[in-house]
């Protein structure tokens, strides 16, 4: 009787401590959400969430783009970055709930100006809109990626050459406020 006794108290010590703990170190980031039917990478997180000094560049990351890590001190406005933004950047958007939509358009087989210029127009119609009203995203050049496009949230990142304005809206909608350390979605 005293055995069984003691074996179920530590079996829901050891139940409650696995739900408390989420799953191995991430962080507070669940697994890809239901209802999400791309493939979609999860690199081995940096945890760090450490403000890098202005201008200091970090090179641990574990994929290109960075899903998460280190970052700069200050995030970029959400919406269409005017300029290149160095990766440091856009990781601090991510710890902020946000999505960020990285494109190349000198990947694989590098795009005319006209066809850059239409790339650049689909992703914009896409993610302007949701940035004025309100939603958590941010979208940037990044030459030296391999992909075209690359969607990443903290801890998640798909990567695809075609253009497809369903695929990069339900990334928006699924990953925004999906990682939520700070506070920002509620």
């Amino acid at each position: 009787m005293t055995r069984t006794l003691m074996i179920v108290p530590m079996a829901a010590v050891l139940v409650l401590l696995g739900a408390c703990s989420g799953g191995g170190g991430s962080e507070g980031v669940s697994a890809v959400p239901e209802g999400y039917p791309y493939p979609v990478q999860t690199p081995e997180r940096v945890e760090d969430r450490t403000h890098l000094q202005i201008g200091e560049a970090f090179d641990g990351y574990t994929s290109d783009p960075p899903p998460s890590g280190p970052h700069t001190g200050v995030p970029a406005n959400w919406g269409i970055a005017p300029e290149v933004l160095a990766k440091e950047v856009p990781v601090h958007n991510m710890e902020h709930e946000g999505v960020v939509v990285w494109y190349n358009c000198d990947a694989g087989l590098p795009l005319t100006p006209d066809q850059c210029t239409e790339l650049q127009n689909d992703l914009g119609a896409i993610v302007q809109p949701a940035a004025t009203s309100g939603t958590r995203v941010v979208m940037t050049a990044y030459p030296s990626m391999e992909s075209r496009i690359a969607l990443t949230a903290w801890g998640f990142l798909d990567a695809f050459d075609e253009f497809d304005a369903d695929r990069v809206q339900l990334f928006i909608d699924t990953f925004e406020c999906n990682y939520d350390p700070e506070g920002f979605c509620g």
